[in-house]
């Protein structure tokens, strides 16, 4: 059962309110915990996708996503 529109809004709202009155010095120390939960997450999928590649094959695919990503971050379609 998803939420009321409202409530989902509510939430939303505390939860941005509660990031702006994080002190910067917890923000910069939160960020290499979110890379390493991100990349856990495409690597869970990257595995999923390709069940019977190596633990090194899955890296060189993290590689090369990460590197797609930042060329079309830095050129734009």
């Amino acid at each position: 059962m998803e939420p009321a529109p409202q409530l989902a809004d509510a939430l939303f709202i505390q939860k941005v309110l509660r990031a702006r009155r994080t002190p910067p010095e917890k923000k910069f120390l939160a960020a290499p915990r979110l890379f390493e939960y991100t990349r856990r997450i495409a690597l869970s999928a990257l595995r999923a996708e390709n069940p019977h590649a190596s633990p090194e094959q899955i890296r060189a695919l993290f590689r090369q996503r990460r590197k797609l990503t930042r060329f079309l971050e830095e050129h734009p379609l």
